[in-house]
């Protein structure tokens, strides 16, 4: 977890008063805001170590977890500033713990207008029905299921023009298509392909085709020509 540096466990933390300073340079304070659920109070815990390399504050953390106190309570996953999980407030701004480095001295607390379940650790219940109710992702209201079979339809159509045949149907012992640079080509291609026709674009289509064909995939013609007539179709839905 302690990228580049070492083996968080290794980090050595002492406990020190609450109010103790940095004695030199190379010690460094961690101040802990700690909340006790059973006696609904908070409380600071001072930690001190040797302060030779620029160790994440999750690392620090995790090694008084390890080390001093296994009872300190927070939330950690991903350790690569992606998930969110170990989301604290450390010297006065929220942060991520996996991604912020220690200070001389470094006070890491809890996030505010949460509601503390115990130390590090908040109640996101209400959070995410707010991320429920307001949604903010991309939505599509007409994907109903006759259109989502439509879509599979397309694709296997496509797949039948690269290949010439259903790749599902291959004989039995045939080599299934290599993976490779040139593959992933043609599989943006085909992803190409299918905008394309949706779009109603025919000659960018047929330039797409063009392409797959130089790449040496061999098209099965009356499948092109299905292709080019359902886009055509398109296009004429579109200029309407």
């Amino acid at each position: 977890m302690l990228r580049k540096i070492a083996t968080p466990y290794k980090v050595s933390v002492r406990r020190t008063a609450a109010t103790a300073p940095a004695n030199t340079s190379k010690k460094a304070i961690l101040r802990l805001i700690r909340f006790d659920p059973q006696t609904n109070r908070q409380r600071i815990e001072s930690y001190e170590y040797d302060k030779h390399h620029d160790y994440m504050v999750l690392d620090l953390i995790t090694a008084v977890k390890a080390h001093q106190d296994p009872t300190l309570a927070f939330r950690a996953s991903c350790c690569e500033g992606v998930c969110g999980s170990c989301a604290m407030n450390i010297n006065g701004i929220n942060s991520l713990a996996c991604i912020t480095f220690s200070q001389q001295v470094t006070t890491v607390g809890p996030l505010p207008n949460f509601p503390v379940i115990k130390d590090f650790v908040v109640d996101l219940r209400h959070f995410f029905r707010q991320y429920a109710y307001i949604r903010p992702f991309v939505r599509n209201t007409n994907l109903d299921r006759s259109r989502v079979e439509n879509i599979m339809e397309r694709y296997d159509t496509l797949r039948k023009v690269i290949y010439g045949v259903d790749p599902r149907a291959l004989p039995a012992g045939s080599e299934a298509p290599r993976r490779g640079g040139v593959e992933s080509e043609v599989v943006a291609l085909l992803r190409l392909v299918d905008a394309l026709c949706e779009a109603g674009n025919v000659t960018h289509l047929v330039s797409t085709l063009g392409l797959l064909e130089a790449k040496g995939v061999q098209l099965d013609q009356a499948k092109v020509k299905a292709l080019i007539e359902a886009t055509l179709q398109k296009h004429a839905e579109r200029a309407k």
